[in-house]
C-alpha cells in the first residue's frame, strides 16, 4: 500500500469517526423552544469540527480522483 492509499483510508477513518462522534442533536445548545433553536449559533469547538470534516471530505473526493487516474 503506497503512501495515497494508505492516507486515503486514514482520511475516509476520520471522517467515518466524525460522523459516529458527533451528536447533532446537540450541536444548536439545549434550547427546547423550535424558535430560539434556529437563532443559536454553533460554539467554536463544533465549528472547529465542523470545517474539518469538510476539509477531509474535500482532501477525500481530491485522493479518490487522483487514485482513480493513476491505476
Amino acid at each position: 500500500m503506497n503512501l495515497l492509499e494508505s492516507s486515503w483510508f486514514l482520511v475516509s477513518s476520520l471522517i467515518i469517526a466524525i460522523v459516529l462522534l458527533v451528536d447533532p442533536a446537540s450541536s444548536t445548545g439545549s434550547n427546547n423552544n423550535a424558535v430560539l433553536g434556529l437563532f443559536s449559533s454553533a460554539s467554536s469547538g463544533q465549528q472547529f469540527i465542523y470545517n474539518f470534516g469538510i476539509v477531509l471530505i474535500l482532501l477525500f473526493f481530491v485522493l479518490t480522483t487522483i487514485l482513480s487516474l493513476s491505476n
